[in-house]
């Protein structure tokens, strides 16, 4: 009768060998540290211009209008040395006058990027007018494309419209302003 340790020697080298390979792919997977990888760093932080059209032109008394926005990132630093610039065309239609915040509530808004890529962004956004300046604040995240995941917040800044323009029959049909966004994450 055989020795009910036999089947334990002759299946001890191919379970060594099991248990080698096992560990090289954990270690593998979880690097020289033993610790897991950690996905790399985001950090992109952008400058630019922003460019509005209004048609008709906006005026003191809330009408419906198509408003087109037109924004160029350049200059930007980015964890991705392949980003160094952006764009983005969003279009409209919506009641809007000169006493009217811009936007506010929640939103999508896309970025195309330079090296083909594309971002597309969940935001709640705040306006607010203070000393003849618009600040417009998109916060939230990047929900697809390049960058997804992590944070982001995005600022326009305009010069209020002329009053005296908001009265005219033709109201005010463009303004122009700077933009700056960031994005963090891991």
């Amino acid at each position: 009768m055989a020795s009910p340790t036999r089947p334990h020697r002759t299946a001890r080298p191919r379970l060594a060998s099991m248990a080698a390979a096992l560990l090289l792919v954990v270690a593998a997977v979880l690097g020289p540290a033993g610790l897991p990888a950690q996905a790399a760093a985001v950090s992109v932080t952008c400058v630019g211009s922003s460019a509005l059209t209004y048609t008709p032109g906006m005026r003191f008394t809330p009408r419906t209008i198509d408003f087109t926005e037109t924004n160029t990132y350049t200059g930007c630093v980015s964890s991705d040395p392949a980003v160094t610039s952006g764009s983005t065309a969003d279009a409209y239609t919506a009641p809007f006058s000169c006493l009217n915040p811009l936007i506010t509530g929640t939103g999508e808004t896309f970025i195309d990027w330079n090296n083909g890529q594309s971002s597309t962004f969940t935001l709640t956004f705040t306006d607010t007018i203070a000393a003849a300046v618009e600040t417009v604040t998109g916060t939230g995240t990047i929900t697809a494309g390049e960058f997804a995941g992590a944070s982001a917040v995005i600022v326009w800044t305009y010069v209020v419209p002329n009053a005296l323009a908001c009265l005219t029959p033709a109201g005010v049909t463009s303004q122009s302003g700077t933009i700056l966004i960031t994005i963090l994450g891991t």
